[in-house]
């Protein structure tokens, strides 16, 4: 079996929500980020093994990384979606690319994958994250230091 096609306006639409979430990422907006993302999201990262609130998942997961890297962005050159028969969810695996600072301040490349599950309840709604799952390219250090403000 291989993956169903996927309409262009469903990649497109599935390329824009992660561009945007990508976006906060680096702005340090958890707030603008909240209603995207499902009251009972599951997810996986780096800080925690798993999480099955958006709530937990704010508090130890975003809390603990966003403010510490800086130039975050996916690129959507690396974007694959499956898309589900109906159109109503769909998966996206992209790279994505920031940088880290060691404690002394230097920065390295903080590189990395990121898989979601959306959702919606109706063709051309927009997209809710059910899951989410965020991990360092492999021998990428894990710890940075940055220390940059939420956006309020």
């Amino acid at each position: 079996m291989k993956r169903l096609p996927v309409l262009d306006e469903d990649r497109r639409s599935v390329a824009d929500w992660i561009k945007w979430w990508g976006e906060r990422v680096s702005d340090v907006d958890f707030k603008a980020v909240r209603p995207h993302f499902a009251e009972d999201a599951i997810a996986f990262g780096s800080r925690v093994e798993m999480m099955t609130s958006q709530a937990e998942l704010e508090r130890d997961q975003w809390r603990m990384v966003w403010p510490t890297i800086e130039d975050y962005l996916y690129d959507l050159d690396t974007l694959e979606v499956v898309m589900s028969p109906d159109r109503l969810m769909a998966m996206g695996a992209v790279i994505f690319r920031s940088t880290g600072l060691h404690k002394d301040g230097t920065k390295f490349e903080r590189t990395g994958r990121c898989t979601v599950t959306l959702m919606r309840p109706a063709v051309g709604a927009p997209w809710t994250c059910t899951h989410s799952h965020v991990s360092l390219k492999p021998g990428t250090p894990s710890p940075s230091y940055g220390k940059r403000p939420e956006k309020v």
